[in-house]
């Protein structure tokens, strides 16, 4: 029996609406941190010490290093790991920079166009890879905080209250892509 035109349609997309549900399932295998497993007590939210939880834009920038993913290499061929000289002569100086700011100092910088040039973004828009790969490195959250270094090269991490946990350099701002 010969399939119409509308037929074949109507299994095309039914196939396709079968991966992207196969996706999403992949993404949520694993449980972010609001959800609690059976068995497990649900999170102890704690009060913020020593800080209002209307003035995180009052506090100074800190940074780290130590949970950065610098395993491997992206898809593009960008290796995760940042070399000496991409550390010494720009992501250091610039995290230094940040570091003699408050955070309402860093929100304040705009382009040219008046974009923000340091913002949060959300997961969903990141590259697919970026996405699954947070899901390995088992950093569950919905945003990620981005500073911009320059033309293309961006530095991606999480923001806790003021501190900026450092997780990705993207060199050639292919971590959430868009056309130059």
């Amino acid at each position: 029996m010969q399939l119409s035109k509308a037929e074949k349609r109507l299994l095309r997309a039914a196939a396709k609406h079968d991966i992207r549900a196969e996706k999403s399932a992949r993404l949520r295998e694993r449980p972010t941190g609001d959800e609690v497993r059976l068995g497990d007590e649900p999170p102890q939210k704690s009060p913020r010490l020593g800080a209002d939880p209307g003035s995180i834009f009052d506090l100074k920038v800190t940074w780290s290093v130590d949970k950065a993913d610098c395993k491997d290499c992206w898809s593009w061929g960008t290796d995760r790991q940042w070399s000496l000289e991409d550390w010494t002569g720009l992501i250091e100086p610039k995290l230094f920079e940040f570091s003699a700011l408050t955070w309402k100092e860093i929100d304040a910088f705009t382009s040219g166009t008046g974009h923000k040039m340091h913002h949060n973004m959300e997961v969903h828009q990141l590259a697919e890879e970026a996405q699954y790969r947070l899901v390995e490195i088992e950093q569950f959250a919905d945003t990620m905080f981005r500073f911009r270094l320059g033309s293309k090269p961006r530095l991606w991490g999480f923001r806790v209250l003021g501190h900026f946990e450092v997780v990705w350099y993207d060199p050639e701002h292919a971590i959430y892509p868009v056309d130059h």
